[in-house]
C-alpha cells in the first residue's frame, strides 16, 4: 500500500502543512493520516479520493 506524507499533499493541493493539518484536525474535512502506533505512515489513496470527492465523513 502506497502512502502519501504531507510533502505529497503539498504539491498535490498546493497548500501548506498547517493548512493539511486543519483539514484534518480542525475542519474535519480529510481523515487523519494512517498510523502504526506512534508512526505516521500518511495517507492512502483512498482517503484522498474521498476527500476530493466530499465523501468523508466524521
Amino acid at each position: 500500500m502506497v502512502y502519501h506524507s504531507y510533502k505529497d499533499l503539498e504539491k498535490r493541493y498546493q497548500k501548506d502543512r498547517r493548512t493539511i493539518w486543519r483539514w484534518f484536525s480542525k475542519d474535519k474535512t480529510l481523515e487523519p493520516p494512517k498510523r502504526a502506533g506512534k508512526v505516521l505512515l500518511g495517507w492512502t489513496e483512498e482517503q484522498l479520493f474521498r476527500f476530493e470527492n466530499g465523501r468523508f465523513e466524521v
